[in-house]
């Protein structure tokens, strides 16, 4: 491992590269994998009164729904090194599905703006419709790493050049939804056609908590209905991308 190791510093150390700043723009397909998720809900007090209890419900499994992505990056390459600022959608939509959830009383409302009925019991298989989760994006902060294959001072990209990167990332989205810092890492190859530009192909890993708040409770006290207690969702976002892209540099 430590003679591997230290082939790779002197692999990097040998190829020659220039510093230079870059920006990536493109587009690709996200896959999400299947997620636990929970949704809660706290009580809702109508003219004082307090309307339903603590209310939970776990869902077992969730199929997230593949979606088209796009995104831009910027930064500067320190030779071989090099840091980058990502910014991309990302749109975790759910399918139309069965779910099995657990849920301690009867949860009869609007999630996302689809009607959800979930009788209270162990394991209750539950059909839900398609819901639509408000656009969100992420941001990341990346370190990443290059290997340009057949560099020549002419040529300092070289005729392809691997690249990885790894870093926190951030999920940012409207007032609804709560970001957490998560990781994002991938890599993949780049391919010069010009001295300032270049395609590339990428694989991209990024996982990251959200927290939203899907919706209102309702319910009534005294012949007066309401709505004022808050239905939250909260599930890890776990999502394999593959894109592609253009790269300019200067």
């Amino acid at each position: 491992m430590r003679r591997i190791g230290l082939a790779a510093l002197g692999l990097l150390a040998a190829t020659p590269a220039s510093a230079e700043t870059f920006i990536d723009v493109f587009a690709g397909r996200s896959f999400p994998e299947n997620t636990r998720a929970t949704l809660t809900a706290g009580e809702a007090r109508i003219n004082g009164t307090i309307v339903p209890a603590e209310l939970r419900v776990d869902v077992e499994r969730l199929r997230p729904t593949n979606s088209t992505i796009y995104g831009v990056r910027l930064g500067h390459w320190f030779g071989n090194i090099g840091l980058a600022i990502d910014a991309s959608t990302l749109d975790p939509d759910v399918k139309r599905q069965t779910i099995r959830a657990t849920a301690n009383l009867r949860f009869d409302e609007s999630v996302f703006g689809e009607q959800i009925t979930i009788d209270p019991g162990r394991s209750v298989a539950v059909d839900i419709p398609r819901i639509t989760v408000p656009t969100t994006a992420t941001v990341a902060a990346l370190a990443m790493v290059r290997v340009p294959i057949g560099a020549a001072s002419a040529r300092p990209q070289g005729r392809i050049a691997p690249y990885a990167f790894a870093g926190p990332v951030y999920l940012v989205t409207d007032s609804d939804i709560s970001g957490n810092w998560g990781l994002r890492a991938g890599g993949g190859v780049m391919l010069p056609l010009t001295r300032n530009l270049a395609l590339f192909g990428e694989y991209r890993y990024t996982r990251v908590a959200a927290d939203a708040v899907a919706g209102r409770i309702g319910g009534e006290a005294m012949g007066v209905t309401g709505s004022t207690g808050d239905i939250r969702v909260d599930l890890n976002v776990r999502n394999h991308s593959a894109i592609g892209g253009l790269s300019f540099s200067f």
